[in-house]
């Protein structure tokens, strides 16, 4: 339907015909692999006229294709790329501004909020240089977003929620300042500051009542009823928000939102211990749900629904919906996979087009040289008959220049073939690697977490309910903190702390030991920058508890965690005063830890995927009787491999 636009030589208003029709199609939402193309062709048209700020038009047109299909870190890329095509150029301002918004978006939206912020600002720089309010306030309202998911500086983004705020006001635009509200109102919800939260929203609701807008106000009614949730004071005012929130999306016949504020009223009912309404709501959104296939709404209606059978005592109808909701979780990470696999499949095809284009100018060249050899010859031939054997012998020549160009151009093309075929290898190596990472991960939580449950549940039905809630709420924390670190295949050094003191904390409160926990060393602010994998404490610390405290007679059972940082590694040394590890009687009945197995495995999918390198060995504490004194395990974090493999593993 195109080929017209490659009629003619191509030219400006055919890259620009193609990034609308690109865009129209994404509207209609029926031709998603057309749309692409179509966007892919303004590139390669782009490069082909060799103009800087259209091949960044077009680079920025393809990367909204992508973060609309929520392939955001492809989308970063060209976004990123656009922009640094033209930051030092002298072009319009407004395109430098809306290539760093758009990479700052695209990286928020992928959690690399320390690269958003990077790009929001350069937007900002740029606005306030113009005093473009418009952009000051899209520049200074994303930075506010991707500072509060930064630990440490949430405070700092209600400063730019403000910013914004004030320059939609001063340009009069009410939907941005109704934005604005609801950024602020949802800041001051994740701080717990409910009042504030309020009276924000209310801001937003009398806004949307001006601009007499359905959407908005169902929106507002739906954060109001959030806050009166999760404040857990007045549910039936929050009742009473998602009911008319409801309302409008019925009215809009928007029935993805319908399903999630039907699952928010379930969530509400099963708060105020109504499982009869709760499992109604829910059931209602389950059915939306399921034919929007919203996957992630149907994940969390199975979560409430095993939480509702349990709380009935119902526990094989709770435990198969969680299982349901883990099934739905392991779908989005399949789902995301493809969507990340489909992504790599453009870009591959779109990185032969570009090399298909550059060996044609490079044949086309070629072809022209040979021309003008040929041209000149046949006038020498013609002018100087006399000297035919000179002729003859710069044919030759020419012919052996040829020869050797040939050769050495198949010489090279055989070497680029080697390096690329070289380069896919490495990266479906390092790509196998993260996916071992992935698996081995998976196989360490299990045990840990349903014994943990059955303890609540053992807690519940003795009786022991203000136990049971403050146990509960370490648990959550604890499982809550694990899925958020899931999708990623390292952590902070001081989330994995909190990890290890959320764990310890759980064993300590299920055992009843008499057990002092010591962590030294953690509040230094340099290990912030300490990479680490999940959950890589964990075993060790689980092998201290189970075969060294457990089994020790000792009255006061102690371990520590002792962090020592300096530049070049990070030594992290788990200390227990327990039994050691010398054999258990028969009679004891041992405990099934996470192995060695996977720590091996673990650590050496690590040292192979990662820049750094991590080794660590197990000390065996004695006496000066040589007796037994406990155990000591240290990791060694190196943030450079080391020149010789020195790995030590526990035997």
């Amino acid at each position: 339907m195109d080929t017209e636009l490659f009629v003619r030589a191509p030219d400006s208003t055919q890259v620009l015909t193609l990034i609308n029709r690109s865009r129209e199609l994404h509207k209609k939402k029926q031709q998603d692999s057309l749309e692409f193309a179509l966007a892919q062709q303004a590139i390669l048209l782009a490069e082909q006229l060799n103009d800087t700020l259209l091949m960044a038009r077009a680079n920025d047109n393809l990367g909204l294709l992508y973060r609309y299909h929520k392939n955001y870190s492809t989308a970063f890329a060209y976004h990123q790329r656009a922009f640094e095509w033209i930051e030092n150029k002298s072009v319009d301002k407004l395109y430098k501004m809306i290539f760093a918004n758009n990479a700052g978006v695209a990286s928020r939206y992928n959690q690399k909020y320390a690269t958003a912020v990077d790009f929001y600002m350069k937007a900002l720089q740029l606005a306030e240089e113009e005093e473009d309010l418009r952009n000051i306030a899209i520049a200074s309202n994303g930075i506010g977003n991707a500072l509060s998911q930064i630990p440490g500086k949430q405070k700092e983004a209600l400063a730019y929620f403000n910013r914004s705020l004030k320059a939609e006001q001063q340009r009069g635009n009410k939907l941005g300042t109704a934005m604005n509200y609801l950024s602020i109102a949802d800041y001051h919800i994740e701080t717990e500051n409910y009042v504030l939260a309020k009276s924000y929203l209310n801001r937003l609701l009398r806004i949307n009542q001006e601009m007499n807008s359905v959407f908005g106000l169902a929106i507002a009614y739906e954060y109001l009823g959030l806050t009166y949730l999760k404040e857990n004071k007045n549910l039936t005012q929050a009742v009473i928000y998602y009911k008319k929130a409801l309302a409008g999306y019925v009215q809009l016949e928007n029935s993805h939102k319908e399903a999630e504020v039907l699952h928010q009223l379930g969530h509400t009912f099963l708060n105020r211990k109504n499982y009869t309404q709760a499992s109604n709501y829910i059931q209602q959104s389950q059915k939306l749900a399921t034919t929007n296939k919203q996957t992630a709404v149907l994940q969390g209606n199975h979560e409430l629904l095993a939480q509702l059978h349990e709380e009935q005592t119902k526990f094989a109808d709770a435990l198969k919906h969680y299982k349901w909701a883990q099934a739905y979780a392991d779908s989005l990470k399949i789902h995301e996979q493809n969507v990340k696999i489909d992504a790599l499949t453009k870009q591959y095809n779109l990185a032969k087009k570009e090399n298909e284009i550059a060996l044609l100018k490079k044949d086309k060249a070629l072809q022209a040289v040979k021309l003008a050899n040929q041209n000149e010859l046949l006038a020498r031939r013609n002018l100087i008959s006399f000297f035919l054997g000179i002729s003859l012998l710069l044919i030759l020549i020419i012919l052996y220049l040829q020869y050797r160009n040939y050769k050495e151009r198949k010489t090279t093309n055989t070497r680029i073939n080697q390096e690329e075929k070289e380069k896919l290898n490495a990266i479906y190596e390092r790509n196998l690697a993260q996916a071992e990472i992935l698996v081995t991960r998976l196989r360490v939580n299990p045990h840990f977490l349903f014994n943990s449950l059955n303890a609540i549940t053992y807690l519940i039905q003795i009786k022991q309910n203000e136990k049971a809630i403050k146990y509960l709420k370490l648990f959550s924390r604890y499982t809550r903190m694990v899925l958020e670190t899931s999708k990623q295949h390292v952590i902070s050094l001081p989330e994995e702390l909190k990890l290890a003191n959320y764990y310890l904390q759980l064993e300590e409160n299920r055992f009843e030991q008499d057990l002092e926990i010591l962590f030294i060393g953690d509040n230094n602010p340099e290990i912030q920058e300490v990479k680490i994998p999940p959950l890589l404490l964990q075993p060790f610390l689980e092998n201290a508890i189970w075969h060294g405290l457990m089994l020790s007679d000792k009255k006061k059972k102690k371990i520590s965690v002792n962090i020592n940082h300096n530049t070049t590694k990070t030594s992290i040394s788990i200390t227990d005063n327990g039994i050691g590890r010398q054999p258990k009687p028969s009679s004891q009945k041992k405990h099934k830890s996470m192995g060695v197995s996977i720590i091996k495995e673990r650590i050496e999918l690590y040292n192979k995927s990662f820049q750094g390198e991590i080794t660590y060995k197990i000390v065996d504490l004695k006496d000066e009787q040589q007796a037994p004194q406990g155990t000591q395990v240290i990791l060694s974090i190196y943030p450079q491999k080391k020149t010789e493999k020195n790995i030590a593993f526990a035997e």
